[in-house]
């Protein structure tokens, strides 16, 4: 499904909703889906999370109890928290900073318990 990004390189589920991280601008993505299991952006944008200075290079999310999605920006050593909304939207609620970043290709994995 087009979400108007750039290199959507990860999905994680989180409920009925789906985050997809686009390395090539540091952005997510978030999808919904139905009752027959389609899939429509949760905005017409196709941005649940757009970038910071914090948040770049987008390489891999993880999900906690369904509520909180954790992006790992590689470039920039950083890991966001989002609140998940009732309608699919993320609330950061957390940058941890100071993790290891590589000048070319960033840290990559990550794991949510």
């Amino acid at each position: 499904m087009p979400n108007g990004q750039d290199t959507l390189c990860w999905l994680e589920r989180a409920g009925d909703f789906f985050y997809g991280g686009n390395t090539g601008n540091s952005t997510v993505s978030g999808y919904r889906m139905d009752a027959q299991g389609r899939l429509a952006l949760t905005n017409e944008a196709g941005i649940a999370a757009a970038p910071s200075a914090k948040s770049q290079g987008v390489i891999d999310i993880a999900v906690a109890a369904d509520k909180f999605v954790y992006v790992q920006n590689a470039t920039s050593g950083t890991v966001d928290g989002f609140h998940v909304g009732r309608n699919g939207a993320l609330t950061k609620v957390t940058t941890v900073t100071d993790l290891p970043a590589f000048a070319e290709s960033g840290m990559e994995g990550i794991a949510a318990v």
